[in-house]
């Protein structure tokens, strides 16, 4: 499945970040739609009301992309939401195509000080009303919320919040980051949010890379993003469900574990290849303990 954030594309062919026409957006829907896009983001949840009341309340004001270019649009040329006022139009559009629309979190947090903000609720509570109107001509809606960054101890109670006021529909996130200091690692902040986020109630969340914040990514931090998103995904069904099926990769891995299978324990890994890289070809132990194994011993003993 592609997902695209049209107003990127209407930004470039319009040249400009503010003076994007209303209709070349819609154009741009129109011609991703008939390429094969299987979701669109938009954000629609916002007016000029909001965006005058936050001035200056916020430390990094929107660090949604497209939430920040449909705000330029707006604010540039005195006009409200053209996804909010034209939604009736983009409905019968995406739905001919069987499109997802993913209702964007342009008022998410960019720094945890920021913390979820009467704006978050604000918008949490209109993409709820516009998943409603979607849903009632058979449109299919992602809630896209709670991303960004937010204190560790805010993530349950705002996934909660949000499936409460939201009656429980599908919730994307992207992260959260818990901090904001781990530049560089912000793959390994966002597994500790994403875990906690999907533990307590999101259903998709979004692969961050080391490149986050810094540079565009390479395959390299590609791969270790989407490993570390699997990771936070399995941290969070273990808190969802417990121990159940999907959890049998971790059961056999630990057999093989103890019988010092080292060619199966990397068969059950979430990377295999990374664990074949560290192990020592051919040895039957590992370099950390070599003889004085705590599994060796137990075999003796136990």
């Amino acid at each position: 499945p592609i997902t695209t954030v049209p107003i990127y594309q209407a930004s470039i062919e319009a040249d400009s970040i503010s003076n994007i026409p209303e209709n070349l957006i819609f154009k741009v829907i129109e011609k991703q739609i008939k390429d094969g896009i299987s979701s669109i983001v938009i954000h629609a949840a916002f007016n000029l009301e909001t965006l005058n009341r936050m001035k200056g309340k916020r430390i990094m004001g929107i660090v949604s992309k497209g939430g920040s270019l449909t705000a330029s649009v707006m604010k540039s040329n005195e006009i409200e939401n053209p996804f909010e006022k034209n939604f009736d139009y983009l409905l019968e559009m995406v739905k001919e195509h069987d499109i997802v629309i993913n209702l964007g979190n342009a008022m998410r947090s960019g720094c945890i000080h920021d913390r979820v903000d009467d704006f978050q609720l604000s918008e949490i509570k209109t993409n709820n009303k516009l998943a409603k109107k979607a849903n009632k001509v058979g449109i299919q809606v992602i809630l896209e919320s709670l991303g960004g960054h937010i204190n560790a101890n805010d993530i349950i109670r705002w996934v909660k919040l949000h499936k409460k006021l939201t009656k429980n529909r599908p919730l994307f996130v992207s992260g959260p980051l818990p901090i904001d200091t781990a530049t560089g690692y912000d793959h390994i902040a966002a597994t500790v949010g994403g875990a906690f986020a999907s533990g307590f109630g999101a259903d998709y969340i979004c692969a961050i890379t080391p490149a986050e914040h810094l540079s565009l990514p390479t395959l390299d931090d590609i791969k270790e993003g989407l490993i570390a998103c699997k990771i936070a995904a399995h941290v969070g069904d273990s808190m969802k469900f417990g121990l159940n099926h999907l959890f049998n990769n971790d059961l056999e891995l630990s057999k093989n574990r103890f019988l010092k299978n080292w060619k199966k324990q990397f068969e059950y890994s979430i990377d295999p290849d990374e664990p074949k890289k560290r192990h020592l070809t051919n040895d039957a132990m590992c370099s950390m303990c070599g003889n004085h194994c705590a599994l060796s011993i137990s075999k003796m003993i136990l």
